[in-house]
């Protein structure tokens, strides 16, 4: 298990930088006339082919897509410091990020035994890029320093291709946190719901305290911490607990957090952990396709937050029912979906 947490500790870097290369690319160009169209285009193209890359690597297409996807990440930069065309940058940053989320998806889920912090690790490096690419884009930091930063995922990538062992076809079978009573396609449907309320919710939960750059930086870390607490809970004390934790726990935090940030940061750190719940769930149904079960996921991001790009609910009461609502409702699933705790032996 040791190996698999440093799997989950490498690819937490590999994610950390391509999202600083990918943020500080969408960032720079918020103030063109094509924004909407552009945030659009690299939601899009950055969530929704990760199944299909997965399937790929799942079915034996052994190329490293990490490497493919920091080559491309660094060709987009250099792009944009030859004042390319904008539209090409932003595919080409979406297309490379791709590449490198299927990648540590699919490596730190192959190599850890049956257990879902490793993944959760390595997908809480996003949360911390994020705010990191927005900081540098808003600070003007010249292009060049982000080429030698994104080239640096290099070195995570490579360690991680000696440490990892076989296609860890038998740690896969280990993933058992569905209820099954159910049928794997309504687990994973009603997963893939559960993701695109937490996206959608991550537009609506109200943080009228945000206004300056260190509550920002707070507010991103928190999601982070808590996508990477949620697979630790997942693993200590079980699915099921961990998933009325981080819903019913969020709730009051999130309605009654709107002017008090440590409230509502604790509240967001509640709410980041059902990431966690519902790879678990989508994985234990789809043991021989863990790239496939991280495509449903991004699918599932997507899907939460197109809405966003045409419409938006600014009334705080409509907020508080939105989420008390969603909140019960995903509560209601989890609890159907995820299986009951059962002892487990420490790897």
């Amino acid at each position: 298990m040791k190996k698999a947490n440093t799997l989950g500790g490498l690819y937490f870097l590999v994610h950390f930088l391509v999202e600083i290369t990918s943020f500080y690319v969408v960032t720079s160009y918020t103030q063109s006339p094509y924004v909407w169209i552009l945030m659009f285009v690299y939601d899009f193209v950055a969530f929704v082919p990760q199944g299909v890359f997965g399937y790929l690597r799942d079915n034996g297409i052994r190329v490293n897509f990490a490497l493919v996807g920091t080559a491309l990440t660094t060709l987009a930069l250099v792009l944009m410091w030859a004042d390319s065309n904008v539209f090409l940058i932003v595919t080409v940053v979406a297309i490379g990020n791709c590449f490198v989320h299927i990648h540590g998806a699919e490596v730190t889920l192959r190599n850890s035994p049956g257990r879902i912090t490793p993944a959760a690790v390595f997908v809480a490096g996003g949360s911390f890029g994020v705010i990191t690419g927005k900081l540098l884009a808003a600070n003007q930091i010249a292009v060049p320093w982000l080429i030698g930063l994104n080239l640096l995922s290099l070195l995570p990538i490579l360690f991680a291709e000696r440490l990892k062992e076989g296609d860890g076809q038998e740690n896969l079978t280990q993933y058992r946190f569905a209820n099954t009573r159910f049928r794997a396609s309504v687990i994973i449907a009603l997963a893939v719901f559960v993701v695109a309320v937490r996206a959608y919710m991550g537009y609506g939960i109200p943080t009228s305290w945000n206004k300056t750059t260190a509550q920002s930086i707070m507010l991103f870390c928190c999601m982070g911490v808590g996508k990477a607490m949620g697979g630790v809970l997942v693993d200590t004390i079980g699915i099921r607990a961990t998933s009325l934790i981080s819903t019913l726990g969020a709730l009051p935090l999130l309605l009654f957090g709107a002017e008090v940030m440590s409230v509502s940061l604790i509240g967001i750190a509640f709410f980041s952990m059902t990431m966690a719940i519902t790879l678990a769930l989508i994985v234990s149904c789809l043991p021989k396709s863990p790239g496939v079960a991280f495509g449903f996921t991004t699918v599932g991001l997507f899907l939460g937050t197109a809405p966003v790009f045409f419409f938006r609910i600014h009334s705080f009461v409509i907020n508080c029912i939105m989420i008390s609502t969603l909140s019960v409702l995903c509560v209601i699933i989890l609890c159907m979906i995820c299986a009951k705790r059962t002892a487990r032996k420490e790897v």
